[in-house]
């Protein structure tokens, strides 16, 4: 396989991140139709990925790079450990409820080294809220398991239309950072 440009890589990646997300998942895209939302032949796909299924991989790699460098984003300027926890959970839920498909695909059957990257994001969060005194946390990646469960359950439901009598999305995401993190000192 020979090494192509940039652009057209990452034009590759961001048609069949588009089409994930209009298809509602991974199944339903193809080569061809990449190729076609790019606007290029369908071998050209070939000078920069071996196959759909490493297409695919790099379209995974790139929400997980997203969703790190949103969360990066939100947390940017605060030093307190419990405002940077709070503010890097609500950045993961508006991640996933605002490319609902992509989301799902990210955390299907494929299991990506970038994936356990943005999972140690958390993980380092909950460690330095228990490190400053700040969480009654004793394990912080079990906590931040439970804690990601739990988000994700959020995104899920609310993607799906959730239930009308839940609280508003912040009050629910500081509620459940709050308890399962064990805030408070």
């Amino acid at each position: 396989m020979t090494k192509t440009p940039a652009p057209l890589r990452s034009r590759l990646i961001s048609a069949a991140g588009s089409l994930v997300e209009r298809a509602g998942s991974t199944d339903a895209v193809s080569l061809r139709a990449i190729a076609r939302e790019a606007g290029v032949t369908a071998p050209a796909v070939y000078g920069h990925f071996a196959d759909l299924e490493a297409l695919l991989d790099a379209v995974l790699d790139q929400g997980f790079a997203d969703l790190r460098a949103g969360i990066a984003a939100a947390v940017a300027g605060s030093a307190d450990p419990v405002e940077r926890l709070v503010a890097g959970c609500h950045a993961y839920v508006r991640f996933g409820l605002a490319a609902p498909a992509r989301y799902r695909a990210m955390f299907g059957p494929r299991r990506l080294p970038s994936g356990q990257r943005a999972f140690a994001v958390l993980v380092d969060a909950v460690a330095a809220c228990a490190a400053a005194g700040r969480s009654r946390s004793t394990d912080p990646r079990e906590d931040a398991r439970l804690l990601w469960t739990a988000l994700h359950g959020v995104v899920a439901l609310r993607a799906a239309g959730g239930d009308a009598d839940w609280p508003p999305l912040e009050e629910q995401v500081d509620v459940l950072v709050a308890r399962l993190a064990l805030l408070g000192g």
